[in-house]
């Protein structure tokens, strides 16, 4: 049945029965009858991919626009690849095994096939899968369209978008070699739509474009993103002195807007530049680095200007893939991470009577294993809360430690360090008393470590969590003393079991008499109050000795012993006999 003939079949029939199955449907038509139907009230390419067949019937005038040889293609796939652009081959290629594998129902990606020409064209490509009998992929129904073409507008600017400066940085026939792309967000912009409301931040979207588009010259154009975010692009200018120059522009237009508005809401931009010779990358490394020197415009503060610094991605993207190795890691039962032990000894016997336990992570990538300094690794747990999981596994592993290690030093203490975040967010306090009971612990046998610089934040979370220690008889201890206030008043206030002076103090003061002397005062000052004290950073004998003068009272540095894993640890200081002094 041609087509016409089907036609003349349906005017005498009536309409379709619309309850029959698509199955029924495509067994009285062709695909090919099918889509000369359709196509004629559409502008675009229809298709029906055969998948099971590799057969493929699309639109007539596809034949006409693309690089294909006829309409109904026998080695479809073949036939597809050919036109599709090179660069995105691989992509589709993926997809489509996604398809036939039954693992994807939905076809809709964006991507290029070659015209008549040899030259790529921006296409969608949509359709859906249609199971056959047996529940297997039969048939990819769908429509491609183009979308290179096409200048879309938004609704609330009336600025091109992504698309066409996407089109845009591809249109570009020749290499860049001067210029700059400027990425622009409007600070605390969600603050503007929580205290106006949607429908006047639409109206400061509006408003910035139109001060953005005043300040520019005939050879920069502006695209409008997503959301508070735009991009100016400029292909000819050779100064970053430029890109200062507008962005001072730009800042005076929108006060000026402010001004008329009067001060109905205040606000600033702020701009990360990139050089546009960064273009030749390609668009996703261009964007990359573009939202990149933003975002860190913004962490600079407001109404700030950032210029793209290869040092600095290279940083970022590194913290990225630690990010996501220790989130791998959390998720497979902190696998990677270890608890390392360091000796606290006591000063006048050299006998260990504790350790600190420290936190160490062994990173998996594709060349192999690295290991990661806590230096790394430590502040990005605390940027993404993941310090919580992992915390908890230390005070766990350090507190079952514990236990083992007082069969034969029954006064043997571990000491755990705990990050500010973890009181705020992580519920600490009740984490290790269920650490001390689940061990089968007293209380004063774990010493919880933080550092002196966070004792001035006398946060109601912290003020609890010192009381919960307090009420339970679990010792505080202030580390890294004499790094931040030293403050001898705050000290008595909280009443720690004892304070650690800072490994770097204690370097200054055995190398230098006048820094000795604070040393030996300081020390003096603490005593004082009553407070015993922990010198960190021992390397040699004879600091050691020094140490015993000043009658400090703990001692730890590598003079004693370096942080080491568990089994080492137990093999050189809790089973080794020697261990009854240095």
């Amino acid at each position: 049945m041609d087509a016409q003939e089907y036609k003349r079949k349906r005017k005498r029939e009536g309409s379709l029965v619309m309850n029959k199955d698509v199955y029924g449907l495509l067994g009285d038509l062709t695909a090919e009858v099918l889509l000369e139907i359709i196509a004629e009230c559409m502008d675009d390419y229809l298709y029906v991919f055969d998948l099971q067949n590799n057969k493929m019937e699309i639109s007539q005038s596809a034949l006409d626009r693309f690089m294909i040889s006829e309409t109904h293609m026998r080695n479809a796939k073949q036939e597809i690849m050919s036109a599709v652009y090179e660069e995105d081959r691989t992509m589709i290629a993926k997809h489509m095994q996604a398809v036939m594998d039954g693992k994807e129902k939905v076809h809709d990606i964006h991507y290029r096939w070659l015209d008549k020409n040899g030259l790529p064209v921006w296409v969608n490509c949509r359709g859906v899968v249609i199971d056959d009998e047996d529940g297997k992929p039969g048939y990819l129904v769908g429509c491609l369209n183009e979308t290179g073409n096409q200048r879309r507008a938004d609704n609330v600017t009336g600025l091109l978008g992504g698309m066409e400066f996407c089109a845009y940085l591809r249109s570009q026939k020749k290499p860049v070699t001067t210029g700059f792309l400027m990425h622009i967000g409007i600070d605390d912009f969600a603050a503007v739509n929580g205290t106006h409301g949607s429908n006047y931040g639409d109206y400061v979207l509006k408003s910035v474009a139109d001060c953005m588009k005043e300040c520019l010259s005939g050879n920069q154009r502006l695209y409008h993103l997503i959301a508070d975010q735009y991009v100016i692009v400029d292909l000819d200018s050779t100064s970053m002195d430029d890109a200062i120059q507008l962005k001072k522009k730009i800042g005076e237009k929108i006060d000026e807007f402010i001004i008329s508005e009067k001060y109905e809401v205040v606000f600033s931009v702020s701009a990360g530049v990139i050089d546009a010779s960064t273009v030749a990358e390609g668009y996703e490394e261009c964007r990359k680095k573009f939202e990149f020197s933003l975002k860190k415009a913004k962490q600079m503060g407001k109404n700030n200007i950032y210029f793209y610094r290869q040092e600095e991605y290279e940083r970022f993207q590194r913290n990225g893939r630690i990010i996501s190795a220790l989130r791998n890691s959390i998720a497979n039962g902190c696998e990677g991470f270890e608890v390392y032990y360091q000796p606290i000894v006591d000063c006048v016997s050299g006998r260990v009577i504790g350790a600190e336990a420290l936190m160490r992570y062994t990173m998996v990538t594709e060349e192999g294993k690295e290991w990661l300094s806590p230096v790394e690794f430590i502040p990005l747990l605390e940027k993404t809360g993941l310090i919580i999981p992992a915390g908890r596994f230390v005070l766990n592993e350090a507190a079952k430690m514990c236990r083992e290690i007082q069969q034969y030093i029954p006064e043997f203490k571990v000491n755990v360090n705990i990050s500010y975040y973890q009181i705020e967010h992580g519920k600490i306090a009740d984490k290790i008393l269920a650490a001390v009971r689940d061990n089968g612990l007293t209380p004063d046998c774990i010493c919880i470590e933080m550092t002196e610089s966070g004792f001035m934040d006398m946060t109601p979370a912290f003020c609890k969590f010192r009381k919960v220690l307090e009420e339970n008889r679990i010792q505080f201890v202030i580390d890294d003393f004499g790094t931040g206030y030293s403050n001898l008043h705050c000290i008595s206030d909280m009443n720690p079991g004892y304070v650690k002076i800072d490994k770097d103090f204690t370097a200054k003061a055995m190398s230098c008499e006048r820094d000795y002397e604070l040393f030996k005062k300081i020390i003096e000052m603490v005593h004082s109050i009553g407070i015993r004290i922990c010198v960190e950073g021992i390397e040699k004998e004879d600091w050691h000795l020094k140490m015993k003068e000043l009658q400090a009272d703990y001692l730890q540095g590598y003079f004693f012993g370096k942080p080491c894993e568990k089994r080492k640890f137990m093999e050189e200081f809790v089973c080794n006999p020697h261990n009854n002094g240095v």
